[in-house]
């Protein structure tokens, strides 16, 4: 049956919905809205929900004063997304949106670039595990180069599959955009040549603080493209490359390049390829450079 699990203490202002069967009604949905206003609730979040009543819900939100709004394996879809991207239009409250695993494609994509063109609110956008496809991404990071984003976190985890429009248009943004400090590309495709082009792009921008490139089938070549780049920047602090195929010559390399970096705050390397023997020499490279509690194996 349906009903609303709300979970507390989770973190103050939090509400987590999750529906099932008949999904997401009209009384639940006024009873949402009552239940945000009179409890002060800020955050809220729909877990593997049915969703049809766009239109309500959306108004019902636009009433409320939420500035994270989740979505985690909900039946977005494209309507669903056009009607959120209407109320990051209408309502300047909503600082935090998560669309995972909704089933966005390239029309949802492309109403929230249109979207993010007038929106001087959203801070942090979670896309993760929907298809990014050049054809919705186009108004998308058209948006976020413009001189109006403030979009300073961005997922895009399990997307694009490798794509090269996407990723010449995820370079294009590196190279324009002077707001975003967080980007994660974890399971992306990119491989060597994507962390190239990326790599070129990174050279010239000076905001990005944090970058996640998990999960990429990276080798040594990405490893001493990254190092250039590093040895280059001041702004990176965080950069996750675990779970890739790099081996110890790669590693050695960029942790030789983090101490040049001199910002470098950690540097994940986890399950990559290396023996045992292989951990324990760059263990030692770590403590020689004093880099301890920066590189995590």
């Amino acid at each position: 049956s349906s009903g609303i699990n709300a979970e507390w203490p989770l973190r103050p202002g939090t509400f987590i919905s999750r529906f099932s069967d008949s999904g997401l009604t009209s009384d639940l949905i006024h009873l949402l809205g009552d239940l945000c206003n009179e409890k002060n609730i800020v955050r809220l979040i729909f877990e593997d929900c049915e969703l049809d009543d766009w239109v309500l819900l959306s108004k019902v939100i636009n009433q409320t004063r939420i500035y994270h709004l989740g979505f985690h394996s909900c039946t977005v879809g494209d309507e669903g997304t056009a009607r959120i991207s209407q109320l990051l239009t209408s309502t300047a409250s909503i600082a935090s949106l998560d669309l995972v695993d909704c089933k966005v494609g390239c029309a949802g994509i492309a109403a929230l670039g249109v979207a993010l063109m007038q929106n001087t609110s959203l801070k942090s956008l979670n896309l993760s595990k929907n298809p990014f496809l050049p054809k919705g991404a186009v108004l998308f990071f058209r948006a976020l180069k413009g001189g109006n984003s403030t979009l300073q976190f961005l997922s895009l985890a399990n997307t694009c599959s490798g794509n090269v429009q996407v990723i010449m248009m995820i370079c294009a943004l590196l190279l324009r955009n002077t707001v975003l400090s967080h980007l994660n590309l974890n399971n992306t495709g990119l491989s060597d040549d994507g962390v190239t082009l990326i790599s070129e792009s990174l050279a010239h921008n000076t905001n990005l603080s944090s970058l996640c490139m998990s999960s990429n089938g990276l080798e040594d070549g990405s490893a001493h493209e990254i190092a250039v780049t590093l040895a280059d920047k001041n702004s990176i602090q965080h950069i996750d490359l675990s779970c890739n195929n790099m081996t110890q010559t790669g590693m050695h390399v960029l942790i030789q390049s983090s101490t040049v970096q001199g910002q470098m705050r950690r540097l994940d390397l986890t399950s990559n390829k290396i023996t045992p023997r292989q951990y324990m020499v760059l263990v030692k490279a770590v403590e020689d450079l004093a880099l301890v509690g920066v590189v995590v194996f």
